[in-house]
């Protein structure tokens, strides 16, 4: 499903950047936000991943000391799960009807719980490594990217230019592993950008 997705955008964004490209004429001076917007992102973006290198590096170090970290993961009816995964199996259960609704709910509470135990694991393996710190800031780093690239994906470019800088900066990322799923944001804002701007000097 979410590839025939992809193809689809693919497909708009291929027709409205030739029809934009055929029609449009010379813009008004000035620069596009957006190139800005995907330099800031790119730096954004370098900034966290090489805190978390960082992190990787140390947790490893400490690792020979004190174990290794644990992982904030739990099984549940033979899914390994955590975080909001715990909450969509839930409405999954309730929703497909098959199993008590009180037993969905009470091993829902207790997943919960173990889930919490997990993370509470962990920070307290930061607090006796000395890597709370570190931890910290790259999640500092991450939430600040991930914010960022949100305002990236619902800004429109302003010239065709812009447009094709955009799709390519979304092609060159990692389109299956990033879980944000900012990327078919921006390129349908890069479909309308395109087809506007075509409309404009049709009219």
């Amino acid at each position: 499903m979410k590839t025939q997705s992809r193809r689809t955008v693919l497909g708009q964004i291929v027709a409205g950047g030739v029809a934009a490209t055929m029609t449009a004429t010379a813009t008004a001076a000035g620069a596009d936000p957006i190139f800005a917007m995907i330099v800031m992102h790119k730096k954004l973006t370098a900034d966290w991943q090489g805190l978390y290198d960082q992190l990787q590096e140390a947790e490893f170090n400490a690792a020979k000391e004190y174990g290794h970290r644990p992982i904030e993961l739990i099984h549940r009816r033979d899914y390994t799960i955590g975080a909001s995964e715990i909450d969509t199996r839930r409405q999954t259960l309730l929703e497909a009807g098959e199993i008590d609704p009180a037993t969905v709910e009470q091993e829902y509470l207790d997943a919960s719980a173990r889930y919490q135990a997990k993370v509470e694991a962990g920070l307290a393996w930061d607090e006796r490594t000395g890597l709370a710190t570190l931890r910290n800031d790259v999640d500092r780093r991450v939430a600040a990217a991930r914010r960022y690239e949100k305002r990236l994906a619902h800004t429109k470019p302003a010239t065709p230019a812009g447009a094709a800088a955009l799709i390519q900066y979304v092609l060159d990322d990692d389109l299956e592993a990033d879980e944000s799923y900012w990327h078919m944001t921006a390129l349908r804002g890069a479909v309308a950008a395109l087809n506007g701007m075509g409309a404009a000097v049709q009219s």
